[in-house]
């Protein structure tokens, strides 16, 4: 029992030691610069007074290019592929956002045909989808190819309206059972509650 329970203090201390450290930023007020850690409180003088202040770090990040604006999860990697192309990396789902011209004919099947064939495999079979936004429901496909065990399932929409066209691509992976993932399934809900373009 004992033995058990070192275990499990064990295994307790690893995971509440795993936790991302926090932010370092600088604040600087009127010239002066104070270095400070999200959450944390600290000093700062206003008008020769002493305050107390603390900058707390959202979780999001906002994404603001091509005329398309959204919320997406601070902890994904950011890479932009000059000019048109960006990719943001969570721990297994991916979006990809590729800019167009407005009236180009690439559709959501041109998307998944092209990863599908990349991947070694024929062509899938599509399931219409819908993300209901903000704005109203954007129509696409979906698309789910299975490589060593892995269930690789990709979502593609085109984003058309104004001077704006861009191709969206979801893409989230699990092993075992097609399952969504509880980090795709995030990622929908904030970029339905927060996807403007």
């Amino acid at each position: 029992m004992r033995g058990l329970l070192s275990l499990t203090l064990l295994a307790v201390m690893t995971v509440a030691g795993a936790a991302e450290p926090p932010t370092r930023l600088v604040l600087e007020i009127d010239g002066t610069s104070v270095e400070v850690e999200a959450g944390q409180r600290f000093d700062v003088l206003v008008d020769g007074k002493k305050r107390s202040a603390r900058i707390s770090e959202l979780p999001t990040r906002r994404f603001e290019e091509a005329g398309i604006r959204f919320e997406y999860s601070r902890h994904f990697s950011w890479e932009h592929d000059p000019p048109d192309m960006w990719t943001l990396d969570g721990n297994n789902v991916t979006l990809i956002l590729t800019r167009g011209q407005p009236g180009d004919d690439s559709t959501a099947e041109d998307v998944l045909d092209g990863m599908t064939k990349s991947s070694g495999k024929r062509s899938s079979t599509y399931r219409k989808i819908a993300l209901d936004t903000r704005q109203g429901r954007i129509e696409g496909l979906e698309a789910t190819v299975e490589m060593s065990g892995i269930h690789i399932r990709n979502e593609a929409y085109v984003l058309e309206r104004g001077d704006v066209f861009a191709l969206l691509i979801l893409q989230d992976s699990s092993e075992g059972d097609a399952a969504d993932a509880v980090e795709f399934q995030s990622l929908r809900k904030r970029l339905a509650a927060t996807l403007e373009f």
